[in-house]
């Protein structure tokens, strides 16, 4: 992690199209055929508390995480999914 990467959990600010990070975490994480291929874990702001990435933990005991940057997500709160594009 870089440091001007922070989790918005530790730094207790949200982002524009994040309004509270701490309620993302264990949404479905699902591809643009609407394959769950994750859940997220964590969400990372930049400097100016906009969110950059999400991790996902993926695999079927959860062991592998990767970074997706939230240009590619789109929020669906009423199914609690991010569903990437």
């Amino acid at each position: 992690m870089s440091p001007t990467t922070r989790t918005a959990t530790d730094q207790g600010e949200s982002g524009n199209r994040f309004e509270a990070p701490e309620q993302y975490a264990r949404y479905d994480v699902r591809d643009p055929l609407n394959r769950k291929i994750g859940s997220v874990q964590k969400l990372f702001v930049n400097d100016s508390g906009e969110p950059e990435y999400v991790k996902v933990k993926m695999g079927l005991l959860g062991f592998k995480t990767v970074l997706i940057p939230v240009t590619f997500a789109r929020i669906d709160n009423e199914r609690r999914i991010l569903m990437l594009q």
